[in-house]
C-alpha cells in the first residue's frame, strides 16, 4: 500500500462525486493535480501520490479477501484433512491446492494427490 492510502480513503468518503486525488509529501490533499503540483514547488519535497476511487477500491478488496482468506484457514486445513485424495475429488484438491498455494508441476489428478499428501505430513508436523 502507498504511504497516504488512508487519506486518500478518507478523501473518497467525504468527496462521493470525486473519482481522483492528489496527495502532496506533506500529506495535504487535493482535488487537482494541478492545484497539487503548484503547492508541491513551495516544498523540500516534490513528490505527488495520486489516487483514483476505483484503483484504491481494487487494493483494498485486495487486501480484504486475504485476510478473509486467511481466516479461514482453519477450516481449510479441516477440509483438506477430510478429503478423501481421489481423482473423483479433482475439483475440490484442486481449489485446495491454490488455497494453501502448493505448487506443482501440472493440474493433473495423480499431481495433486501427491503434493496434498505431502503438504497434509507438513501440517501434522506441526
Amino acid at each position: 500500500m502507498n504511504k497516504y492510502t488512508e487519506k486518500a480513503q478518507d478523501y473518497f468518503e467525504r468527496h462521493p462525486s470525486s473519482n481522483e486525488c492528489h496527495i502532496t509529501s506533506d500529506g495535504r490533499v487535493f482535488h487537482t493535480k494541478g492545484s497539487a503540483l503548484g503547492f508541491a514547488g513551495t516544498l523540500d519535497s516534490q513528490d505527488i501520490e495520486s489516487y483514483t476511487r476505483k484503483g484504491l477500491e481494487k487494493e483494498t478488496t485486495e487486501v480484504t479477501a486475504k485476510e478473509v482468506l486467511e481466516g479461514n484457514r482453519p477450516e481449510k486445513i479441516k477440509e483438506l484433512e477430510a478429503l478423501e485424495l481421489v481423482t473423483a475429488n479433482y475439483n475440490e484438491m484442486k481449489a485446495l491446492a491454490k488455497y494453501f498455494e502448493v505448487k506443482t508441476d501440472n493440474q493433473k489428478a495423480e499431481t495433486f494427490i501427491a503434493a496434498l499428501t505431502e503438504f497434509k505430513k507438513t501440517l501434522n508436523q506441526d
